[in-house]
């Protein structure tokens, strides 16, 4: 493997953490509108921005008027790289406009090489996935940026990603003893917290990991109210757990996905958050459009509370625990906005093991080495075992008020670990892309939306398509 292969293969997204956010007050010489245009509405068409700022009159000696116009020229071209240009697409970053970049960076600091440019130009590196070059100057430039934060967290976050975990503790060490390096950044928090546990330690706060290893208490599974009764016949059951505005915008094209692709050979249940009485009798009438088609109903009640998202997202998988108990069967749970584009049935018998399912991708992140879109487990030991620690981890963590961005797939990540090895060895993984793609190919099981979340193209025709099909011609979707 190439070094930094990992770094590389990952996510845009993990890319423009840190770098979104670039302080240079030096630009503050340049007209307000192209700055703007620039560092906050992301322009990034060089051809049209360079003429402008070459001709803006800055005041200020040659070298440095050279030095902020190259670095604006880097930041412009660099822009093309962030996730919502590409629409979550991943695409690699043109070679050559790459090495434009790093030639615009280099004239930069060649003129002027304060604290502020340099940390610019580590950011805009690895905005554009040129780790090595982002690492050299980092390097070379130690004593002046020990205090930077955005390159301290960029660091740790390529230290996680290649596992380098003598480097992690320091990054950590720094960053951990500086309030002010850390502030409240949630990114940077669930990055140490991650590290420190793997690195042996058990955070408590802001995630607790002693769920891990603390089989008590267990969730409280009498919260949960059936509106329409599980069909009991033994049949794998799709689960999709969603608000009412996910219902009505997703869930119901999905089930269109499912009936369409699979016939009544699954069962479908909708765990919808806050329930009313308008929903159960819509999810009756759907039911009512897909003759043979299983689907049951249940309900929860969630308050409104900080990070309601996360508490969506992450509860679900507290009932799959107790559904797949109540089903005896097999359960699936995808994503509210996952279409499904294969038999299940054929796609399952590719796989081995196939009790417990995951998804693999080598190239995320440790919190994020199992997502949250696809979980399939069967009603045996290994399903419940796992599902337990997930469930219990996920419930502690939510009713300490823990409602942090990727808790469900720390969750799903970490509970992996604690299993006993024979146990690890029986779990079936499979690539993300084979299972819940984001490049919308035909060989996948199902399509989902990227980071971007529009769902354009073949997403979006697949979609009305269904709708069109099997749901009301007069219904927006």
């Amino acid at each position: 493997m190439t070094k930094f292969s990992r770094t590389r293969a990952m996510h845009q997204f993990y890319r423009d953490v840190f770098t979104r956010t670039l302080d240079l007050p030096e630009a503050d010489v340049l007209p307000a509108h192209v700055v703007a245009e620039i560092l906050h509405y992301r322009n990034s068409d060089l051809d049209t921005m360079k003429p402008t700022l070459m001709a803006a009159v800055t005041g200020l000696e040659a070298d440095k008027d050279e030095a902020i116009k190259a670095l604006m020229c880097a930041i412009t071209l660099a822009n093309n790289a962030f996730d919502v240009k590409n629409q979550g697409q991943q695409q690699a970053f043109p070679a050559e406009m790459a090495e434009a970049v790093t030639n615009y960076v280099v004239a930069a600091l060649q003129k002027e090489k304060s604290l502020n440019f340099v940390v610019a130009a580590v950011q805009i590196l690895f905005r554009i996935n040129e780790i090595e070059s982002a690492l050299f100057l980092i390097s070379n430039n130690l004593s002046l940026l020990s205090n930077s934060a955005p390159v301290l967290k960029i660091l740790l976050l390529i230290c996680l990603m290649e596992e380098d975990d003598n480097q992690a503790q320091i990054v950590i060490q720094h960053l951990t003893a500086d309030s002010a390096l850390l502030g409240e950044d949630p990114f940077a928090l669930l990055m140490i917290v991650c590290g420190i546990y793997r690195l042996g330690g058990v955070p408590e706060s802001f995630i607790d990991f002693r769920p891990l290893a603390e089989i008590e208490p267990v969730p409280d599974y009498s919260r949960y109210q059936w509106r329409i009764p599980h069909t009991g016949n033994g049949k794998t059951t799709v689960l999709v757990a969603c608000d009412k505005k996910y219902y009505l915008e997703h869930a119901r094209a999905l089930v269109a996905s499912i009936y369409d692709t699979n016939g009544t050979d699954l069962n479908v249940h909708l765990h919808v958050y806050n329930c009313d009485d308008d929903l159960h009798a819509q999810v009756r009438e759907l039911a009512q459009r897909f003759p043979g088609l299983a689907i049951s109903l249940s309900a929860e009640e969630v308050p409104a509370v900080h990070g309601i998202n996360v508490h969506y997202a992450s509860r679900r998988f507290i009932f799959m625990r107790y559904a797949l108990e109540q089903f005896a069967a097999p359960v699936l749970l995808l994503d509210a906005d996952c279409l499904v584009r294969q038999r299940w049935q054929e796609t399952l018998r590719t796989f081995y093991p196939k009790g417990l399912i995951l998804t693999q991708n080598d190239a995320a992140p440790l919190w994020e080495r199992v997502q949250g879109g696809f979980l399939y487990a069967d009603a045996d030991a290994l399903g419940f075992r796992y599902l337990d620690t997930v469930a219990r981890f996920i419930d502690r963590n939510l009713a300490s008020g823990n409602a942090v961005w990727f808790l469900d797939q720390v969750a799903l990540s970490f509970a992996v670990d604690v299993l006993p090895a024979v146990d690890q060895m029986q779990i079936g993984r499979e690539p993300a892309s084979r299972l819940i793609d984001i490049n919308h190919r035909n060989e996948a099981f199902s399509w989902v939306v990227t980071t971007h979340k529009n769902g354009d193209g073949e997403y979006q025709q697949y979609k009305n398509a269904l709708c069109e099909k099997y749901l009301a011609a007069h219904e927006a979707y």
